[in-house]
């Protein structure tokens, strides 16, 4: 398990010409555009390239987070039955919550619409993240999720015994995030 790191200590550090938000020193897994205030990447247009232009993303500037900016956050841990149909077994997940990734972003009280590499997306409002406390999973069983697997991140709810409940969130745990838009 990853040492937590207080917001206050992260916000000492070397802070980047774009925001408040430290500047990722790894490859950025995570990306959070849209609505929010705080940003620590340049703005996207349609003909920059790569795997965000393909799933035609662009911002004005947005928050990207590496594996240790994730990491040097409170962690926590899920454990559920995940799997193709037929194959299931329980993987226990771990990674920040959702809300407290938003809220670096200054993204407090918004929508997220995390969005796969294949372009799946789904909607999650903040009543619904700071109710049920899905995390942006960044390990499985304690190994850091890949692409190929359910990586590079993946949104997770915690088990609930609510049948509806639990079919709504089934369709908002998007796994290999590329993007989490905020409205």
């Amino acid at each position: 398990m990853h040492r937590p790191l207080s917001f206050a200590l992260l916000l000492s550090a070397a802070l980047p010409a774009l925001a408040d938000l430290p500047q990722p020193q790894g490859h950025v897994l995570l990306t959070l555009g849209g609505a929010v205030s705080e940003t620590n990447l340049p703005a996207r247009g349609q003909n920059d390239g790569g795997l965000l232009s393909y799933l035609e993303v662009t911002h004005d500037g947005a928050a990207g987070f590496d594996a240790a900016m994730l990491d040097g956050l409170e962690q926590f841990e899920i454990t559920i039955p995940y799997g193709a149909p037929g194959n299931e077994r329980d993987h226990r997940f771990s990674g920040p919550l959702l809300s407290d990734v938003m809220t670096m972003a200054g993204a407090e009280g918004k929508t997220a619409l995390p969005m796969a590499l294949d372009g799946y997306q789904a909607a999650i409002d903040w009543n619904s993240i700071t109710t049920y406390k899905p995390i942006i999973a960044t390990h499985s069983d304690g190994a850091p999720m890949g692409i190929g697997g359910y990586g590079p991140t993946m949104i997770v709810f915690p088990p609930t015994e609510n049948v509806d409940q639990s079919a709504k969130q089934a369709a908002q745990q998007v796994w290999a995030i590329a993007y989490i838009a905020v409205e």
